[in-house]
């Protein structure tokens, strides 16, 4: 947007640049070249003007002029090498074209020379050259280095100078005021962009940025609530082994199960760099088979606060679960602790990378069976994610996984490799077509105090579903899994299907 938003300034400053520039009498005594050259640069004739041109400048090497229309063709056709070498001429032979000073920064800028871009700006500055174009494109070049509140200081100057470029420079304030996430102020820009010339095509792209801005301040309101009801069948709850060695005498593996959740997100509006988010969920599942073994609740709180660094942003990532499970009244079952820092990073407008690496702690508060089965862990989890959003509707996310943990029993200390990846894409209208799946190798570190073994498992595990958003704030699933543990022990070795149809309400 940085580089669009350059070039319709840079198209504003041409328009008027020739009103501006002809009469003045550097230009009074022009050579032929020279001459047919500028009057191919006005019928558009870009090529023609180059070739015409590139003759004026070899008849005329110290002439500022035919250097300033050079770099403008060569501009006009996105040369912008040769556009910029041309320019710098014009900008340094004598008499200086102060309008070639302002195409340099912003020819620069196009090719992402910001040093060369500052320099100019500096002496534009110094000089006091066009004053309000200066302050524009130095707050584009602030824009583009992360520096969004002086960015925006320098737009309000440029708008404060000269009037007709009020409408443009909201538009960038609005969207320095996105990146900061103060949505609130976007949309006044945004208002004030519109109203300064309600019929121009830029107040198009700001009515349908504000569009975007307004529908986003409604989804990331301070506190949203979400309420979901899942039916599933499950036809092994008990993870049955396949092996029939083990699986002798057990039975009731299949079985319906209600889940009913409650989250609370909060979120609120910084207008710093500070970021924070923070979840509360509730948890419940009710299953018409093996109630008093099988039940459960769980509550988890995550707490996320971040600061933005412009093109990154840092977290410190917490999280705890707490569980209870029926045998046959509720109990205490297990606690789960994470934290660790996370680097959420933009790639590209459509492309976003995660880094996580953090400290995990897990603890069962019923007793192990024998101190070898003891799961307590600490541990380090980690994953790097490429979410990829390269279409309205549609988005790619792949993920890598790598976990160790320690446990205080032998048979349970292991590490963990895992590639998951997420696919989803609108089909017809409010439905989307959702697919998932994942792999997962698991190595245990210890021979198996029973079976006299190191265990190995690779999981498997696929899902596919639909999704319907009927209305705005309400979403019916409907999903099939399936899960395969291939395991060189035959008791932890079985299939799952799990099949789920519900809703979720957000208000």
């Amino acid at each position: 947007m940085i580089k669009i938003a350059t070039r319709i300034s840079s198209f504003a400053l041409i328009s008027l640049l020739f009103i501006i520039l002809f009469p003045l009498n550097i230009f009074c005594e022009q050579s032929d070249n020279l001459q047919k050259g500028m009057d191919e640069y006005r019928d558009e004739s870009y090529e023609e003007a180059i070739v015409i041109l590139t003759r004026a400048r070899a008849d005329e090497p110290g002439s500022s002029a035919a250097a300033f229309f050079l770099g403008m063709a060569y501009k006009q056709t996105m040369d912008y090498e040769k556009a910029l070498t041309n320019l710098l001429d014009a900008v340094n032979l004598t008499p200086r074209i102060k309008e070639a000073l302002i195409e340099v920064v912003d020819v620069a800028m196009q090719l992402d020379k910001l040093d060369v871009a500052k320099h100019w700006i500096e002496v534009a500055e110094t000089e006091n050259i066009f004053p309000a174009k200066t302050a524009f494109l130095k707050g584009l070049i602030l824009t583009e280095e992360g520096r969004i509140k002086e960015a925006n200081d320098a737009f309000a100057r440029a708008k404060a100078i000269d009037p007709k470029i009020t409408q443009a420079a909201d538009m960038r304030i609005a969207m320095g005021f996105i990146k900061e996430r103060d949505l609130r102020e976007a949309k006044k820009s945004f208002e004030a962009a519109i109203l300064s010339d309600p019929q121009s095509d830029m107040a198009g792209f700001a009515r349908q940025y504000l569009a975007a801005v307004e529908q986003r301040i409604e989804l990331e309101r301070p506190l949203r609530f979400t309420i979901g009801v899942f039916g599933q069948y499950d036809d092994n709850m008990v993870l049955k082994p396949d092996d029939q060695a083990f699986a002798t005498g057990i039975t009731n593996e299949g079985s319906g199960v209600l889940n009913t959740s409650f989250r609370v997100n909060y979120t609120p509006y910084l207008k710093s760099r500070w970021l924070f988010n923070a979840q509360y969920a509730l948890g419940a599942s009710t299953h018409d088979k093996n109630r008093f073994t099988h039940d459960s609740i769980s509550n988890s709180i995550s707490i996320t606060p971040g600061y933005n660094f412009g093109k990154y942003a840092i977290y410190l990532a917490t999280s705890y679960n707490h569980a209870f499970v029926r045998n046959p009244d509720f109990k205490e079952y297990s606690g789960t602790f994470n934290t660790g820092p996370l680097l959420r990073m933009s790639v590209k407008d459509t492309q976003l990378l995660e880094i996580f690496s953090g400290y995990s702690n897990s603890q069962y508060f019923r007793p192990a069976l024998a101190p070898e089965e003891d799961r307590d862990a600490q541990g380090y989890k980690s994953y790097i994610s490429y979410l990829w959003l390269f279409k309205k509707d549609y988005f790619l996310n792949l993920r890598f996984m790598s976990d160790i943990m320690d446990t205080e029993g032998r048979n349970w200390d292991n590490s963990m490799l895992g590639f998951s990846a997420n696919y989803a894409m609108p089909i017809y209208k409010d439905i989307k077509l959702q697919l998932s799946g994942q792999i997962s190798d698991q190595e245990f570190k210890h021979l198996h105090t029973v079976f006299d073994l190191k265990r190995e498992d690779k999981i498997y595990t696929m899902s596919g579903g639909f999704s319907w958003n009927w209305e705005s704030n309400a979403t019916i699933v409907i999903q099939y899994s399936r899960m395969r543990t291939d395991s060189n022990i035959g008791i932890y070795d079985y299939k799952r299907n799990i099949y789920t149809l519900g809703m979720e309400y957000r208000f």
